[in-house]
């Protein structure tokens, strides 16, 4: 790994500490048509859930999590920048079209909205870095300042700082010790506020836009790194509509939020992932020994289910961004 590379995770650690560990605050499930949003600007009405496709059945079936598993899931989480570098890797040419326009940020007048469009900017940021784009870079910076301040989370992040080490690969260290003082500072913070679904939705915005940048590229070049990554997503995705549900209440927006997912559900349908199971296996590497797992990942999933996700893909994208 390059120094470049490991200066880009870092900075995506700052700014991704914003979607955090902290879906473990409370909240309420679809099915008790209350919610804990702490969000004043939210459209709460008496739903008819079946008509956005929303049966008993569905939701039941996502609504077995426990509030204090969520901090694992998120963690679980591929990060914007792992993902930007299996894009690098398929070595396609960086394209600013891919990215999602800053200057819509002016527009997001809930926090609803903010708090999505800043997990889907903090995503445009990681692919951003790994292609070395300092220009583009400050504008998404300054963005995300934006939202954050609004957020009251912006105390969080000391941005001239954080400004100058983004446009000097020199100073990781520094980025570094930023990094992690301020994901523990916003994580106790957003905990002690019961604030857990300003989490949820970052981490949606996050992921979603991490999934449509891969899935842009492997249209352009399909290889099979890109394809295992999007295909193995469908747990991930299985995961983030129960956390999702559990915050959705009668909110309208996250209703159609729900919805919109459950459509890409429908396409990663097909796809099979098997564990193989083996043996365990011990190594001796500069005088550490290190053990590496001996199960074996195997996806199934073709050529035309994969172009089917990656438009399923594209369209949940638009909604999305009707949505802010």
């Amino acid at each position: 790994m390059t120094k470049q590379y490991y200066n880009t995770i870092a900075l995506s650690i700052l700014l991704i500490g914003l979607t955090l560990t902290s879906c473990g605050g409370s909240g309420n499930t679809a099915q008790n048509g209350t919610q804990n949003n702490n969000t004043e600007e939210e459209i709460t009405v008496n739903v008819d859930f079946e008509a956005y496709g929303l049966t008993k059945d569905f939701l039941a079936k996502y609504d077995t999590l426990k509030i204090a598993d969520f901090g694992d899931l998120i963690q679980s989480f591929p990060s914007p920048v792992e993902v930007s570098a299996i894009i690098k890797d398929s070595k396609v040419k960086y394209d600013h079209n891919y990215l999602f326009n800053t200057q819509i940020s002016q527009n997001f007048e809930t926090t609803y909205k903010k708090s999505l469009g800043l997990g889907v900017y903090c995503a445009d940021l990681g692919y951003l870095n790994v292609y070395d784009q300092t220009g583009d870079v400050l504008e998404y910076l300054v963005t995300i300042r934006k939202l954050t301040d609004d957020l009251k989370l912006g105390q969080f992040f000391d941005f001239a700082a954080l400004k100058r080490i983004a446009t000097n690969n020199n100073n990781l260290d520094s980025l570094l010790i930023l990094s992690t003082m301020s994901y523990y500072k916003m994580d106790a913070y957003l905990r002690n506020n019961d604030r857990a679904n300003v989490s949820a939705l970052m981490v949606t915005g996050v992921w979603t836009e991490s999934l449509y940048l891969a899935s842009k590229v492997y249209l352009e070049k399909e290889n099979k790194r890109m394809r295992d990554h999007i295909a193995s997503q469908k747990y991930i995705l299985d995961e983030l509509m129960a956390i999702l549900i559990h915050y959705m209440g009668n909110n309208l927006n996250y209703v159609k939020l729900v919805s919109a997912f459950k459509e890409l559900a429908k396409a990663y349908e097909p796809v099979v992932i098997e564990v193989i199971e083996g043996e365990d296996k011990t190594e001796e590497i500069d005088g550490h020994s290190v053990t590496t797992q001996g199960s074996n990942t195997i996806i199934n999933v073709s050529n035309e289910q994969m172009i089917q996700i990656c438009k399923a893909v594209e369209t949940l994208r638009k909604k999305i961004a009707e949505a802010l």
